[in-house]
């Protein structure tokens, strides 16, 4: 993928607080990822928050970062938080997944 001049990509992991288990978080992640042509994964954390990586360029990521502050219609986000965002070379996903929780054994 070409990127335009004076764009770059970015990466950054995120955790999103708040009522954001058990509506539709995830699919809403999924959806905003990909029609802003961002890749990752996104999960639900056990303790209740919503985890995840995105990647794109800075301005698609930027407007994601936004609809995660949002989220989807019943969610009830109480904060965001964004860590680890820093510059890439390359994006290192080729999707956005939304990872299912795993069961303890």
């Amino acid at each position: 993928m070409h990127i335009p001049e004076g764009m770059s990509y970015r990466t950054v992991d995120f955790r999103v607080k708040g009522k954001v288990q058990g509506v539709f978080f995830r699919v809403f992640a999924k959806s905003a990822a990909q029609e802003l042509g961002v890749v990752g994964w996104v999960k639900n954390d056990p303790g209740g928050d919503v985890l995840g990586t995105a990647q794109g360029l800075e301005e698609s990521l930027n407007k994601f970062k936004e609809a995660l502050k949002k989220g989807p219609e019943h969610a009830n986000v109480t904060g965001v938080e964004f860590t680890n965002e820093a510059p890439l070379k390359r994006l290192q996903f080729q999707g956005f997944e939304k990872i299912r929780n795993q069961r303890p054994t």
